[in-house]
């Protein structure tokens, strides 16, 4: 069948893997878990700024949040080696225990900052296991040619949660406080929990052993040498996540309480704000032509989204500022939507996951971003270093663009 049809079959039965029972349960243990991650994220970083006043520890606070996507390689070998269902209970049971910890320790004002710091590295290593293996699961249960829509829908799920995380994490830290959102953390992370108990599936093949783990490495960093389009990919993944992410999980709270003098609830409504652009970018990406040539609009959006913030720095309006992150997170989300198609589209069927692989290291580069971020933000202000990052990053595109200028005929 022409590959034109076979994208038709796939958009005609966008909703088949709901005929699955158990991807409809690890469909809902999904949404719990995507809930109850955005809500960590938002309370957390709110927390951390109210105790200490310092920025760089709320950047602090996102290193630790994505420095064990490093473990991605790791996480990737456990998950073809074991029973997914019983890595991805694992993770919820850990995660919720982690929650229900932190508040019984504010209810009894025992609650300090390294109690937060290290609830987050415990969760930052969780969910890499758990991005290594949730998507994998959704593929053990569907049939082949219903791949694609059981990993849009789960890609929905997390869409729609980057809206209702941050919203619901700012409003309900106002009209619950911290021991009622953490204990709401804990309650969706049972939700997950709860969810994948009666879930039946076969434990995947173990792998055979041919080559060491060290060799497919070297073998997939050669792969990814030899064609220029896919190590700009990489490269401008790295680039995104060290140098613009980090004004998601840094300095969005600084700039809510410091420079548009909101509180916690406006917080939550600038978060939502980018999760909006976040979930509508990549559905545009799902329905462009195949006329359109995807390598040009993934230059123009990694361009545009820092121009975005760049004008966001300049906003004290709160209304602007938040029709600018709505930009922001439609160009966020096209960008990120674009870079893992193309390099499944242009990387080969055996040379997928170590081509994965290399993108979860580009995410990795994003706690030390947070770091040199929240430093530079305590120093010079969080509008001035949002300016620097993401002039930076435009001028850093350009050189990979013009380095590697296939991309522009694809």
């Amino acid at each position: 069948m022409p590959e034109s049809e076979v994208a038709s079959t796939e958009r005609r039965h966008f909703l088949a893997a709901w005929r699955y029972p158990q991807y409809r349960l690890l469909f809902l243990s999904s949404f719990g878990t995507y809930i109850g991650r955005w809500l960590d994220t938002v309370v957390g970083a709110w927390l951390v700024l109210e105790m200490t006043d310092s920025p760089f520890l709320v950047g602090l606070l996102g290193a630790c949040r994505f420095v064990a996507m490093l473990l991605g390689p790791f996480c990737g070998a456990v998950s073809d080696r074991f029973n997914r269902r019983h890595i991805l209970i694992i993770v919820q049971v850990v995660y919720a225990t982690g929650a229900l910890v932190i508040m019984m320790l504010f209810l009894t004002s025992a609650l300090e900052v390294w109690h937060l710091f290290l609830f987050t590295l415990v969760g930052g290593v969780s969910y890499t296991f758990d991005f290594s293996t949730r998507h994998a699961t959704a593929a053990d249960i569907v049939k082949r040619h219903h791949v694609v829509a059981a990993i849009s829908l789960l890609f929905a799920a997390q869409g729609s949660t980057t809206i209702l995380g941050p919203l619901l994490g700012g409003s309900l830290l106002e009209v619950i406080g911290a021991s009622g959102c953490f204990a709401l953390i804990a309650a969706s992370f049972c939700l997950s929990f709860l969810s994948l108990l009666p879930m039946k599936i076969e434990p995947p093949p173990r792998p055979a052993a041919r080559e060491s783990m060290w060799q497919n490495l070297v073998a997939g960093f050669r792969y990814l040498r030899k064609d220029r389009s896919l190590s700009a990919l990489i490269l401008i993944a790295a680039l995104v996540n060290f140098l613009i992410f980090p004004y998601w999980f840094t300095l969005i709270p600084v700039f809510a309480r410091d420079i548009l003098h909101t509180d916690v609830v406006g917080y939550g409504q600038l978060m939502a704000a980018i999760g909006l652009g976040n979930t509508v970018g990549p559905l545009l990406i799902a329905i462009l032509p195949d006329s359109i040539h995807r390598g040009r609009v993934l230059v123009t959006v990694t361009i545009v989204w820092p121009v975005m913030l760049m004008l966001f720095a300049f906003s004290r309006l709160f209304s602007l500022s938040l029709l600018l992150l709505v930009m922001t997170g439609l160009n966020q989300g096209m960008c990120m939507a674009l870079i893992q198609s193309m390099l499944m589209m242009w990387s080969t069927e055996e040379m997928r996951g170590r081509v994965s692989g290399a993108r979860a290291l580009a995410i990795g580069t994003l706690p030390l971003g947070n770091l040199l971020t929240g430093a530079g933000a305590g120093i010079w202000g969080a509008p001035a270093m949002l300016l620097v990052n993401s002039a930076a990053a435009v001028i850093i595109a350009i050189i990979i663009i013009v380095w590697a200028s296939t991309l522009l005929r694809k």
